[in-house]
């Protein structure tokens, strides 16, 4: 079953090999983001190449249309006439064409008027060199409701696979390990472009054996930004070079070095934010204490993270 323009419940596999997943997600994130944004998003093949300005103004071009048509069969046969999808697909056999389209249409739900969310550019990271992507809520959401367009990807990972598609501090920016299946995963998709924050609106929730949506944690606003959480040592130890929004009211992680917390600013945010915290902290503590625990390799090399992802009550890797 594949992903239809309908907006109806996943597939319970992408069909895809790791290679596949590196290969098929650099393209789409290509051709559907890329030139929306205006800059190179994340890529896996540390040896690619920037399209041409023409490729990106005809991508560009495809997206605004589909935002305003919402024909996702429609968007997907232009995007066939743009020369590098083209050359992509010449030798693919059937399946494989079929995989890859339903790939792109995991990524036009980003574009999509119902699916409540959109992605923007972001400034506030700089590991990212100040510019990066972040997704955005377009409408309110509620406590315990699923963004069920927001899709993530995974593909398990052989030791050899590794060693052939991973660069250390280059592109594994985007691999998790497993301790319910004790191999490493890539986690790609348009839920990997959702941000880190050490007090996240969101969690990730599997859809299927290699998908996973997002499902929110308190109420969301039209306009705030969706995170999850990654881990506890994500972004060094105990996070100390983590640069997300609470970190920076806070003033802890990166910011803790270039503005020491007032005593004035610490007092008025206990009195804020401390009751509902408490009631969180203790409902996570459980969680953690029967969650796993793994070690990988970041972008900085510098540490062990996670993201936990709900499935029938157990939590697994991700990230």
């Amino acid at each position: 079953m594949g992903v239809d323009s309908a907006g109806s419940r996943y597939a319970p596999s992408t069909g895809m090999t790791a290679k596949q997943l590196c290969e098929y997600d650099d393209l789409a994130n290509s051709v559907c983001l890329d030139a929306y944004l205006g800059f190179q998003t994340h890529k896996m093949n540390t040896k690619y190449v920037k399209p041409k300005s023409k490729t990106e103004a005809e991508c560009k071009v495809i997206i605004e249309r589909f935002k305003h048509h919402q024909q996702y069969e429609r968007a997907y046969s232009e995007m066939l006439a743009v020369d590098i999808v083209r050359s992509f697909l010449l030798n693919k056999d059937q399946g494989e064409q079929e995989i890859f389209r339903n790939h792109i249409f995991r990524y036009l739900k980003m574009f999509d008027t119902r699916s409540g969310f959109e992605i923007q550019t972001c400034s506030r990271y700089a590991m990212e060199g100040n510019l990066g992507g972040k997704i955005c809520a377009t409408k309110d959401w509620l406590k315990h409701d699923k963004i069920e367009m927001l899709i993530g990807c995974i593909a398990e990972l052989t030791e050899q696979e590794e060693d052939e598609l991973l660069t250390p501090n280059v592109n594994d920016f985007s691999v998790m390990f497993s301790c319910r299946k004790n191999c490493a995963q890539l986690w790609l998709g348009p839920a990997s472009f959702i941000n880190h924050d050490c007090r996240a609106n969101c969690k990730f929730v599997s859809t299927g054996r290699d998908t996973a949506c997002v499902k929110v944690l308190r109420d969301i606003k039209a306009g705030e930004e969706i995170t999850c959480f990654y881990g506890e040592d994500f972004f060094g130890d105990s996070n100390s070079l983590c640069e997300c929004e609470t970190c920076e009211r806070r003033r802890v992680g990166y910011f803790r070095r270039a503005d020491p917390r007032s005593p004035e600013i610490e007092k008025g945010y206990r009195l804020r934010d401390t009751d509902d915290r408490l009631h969180r902290m203790k409902s996570q503590a459980q969680v953690h204490r029967s969650s796993c625990v793994g070690v990988n390799k970041n972008m900085n090399g510098n540490g062990s993270f996670f993201i936990q992802i709900e499935k029938t009550g157990i939590f697994e890797m991700a990230i």
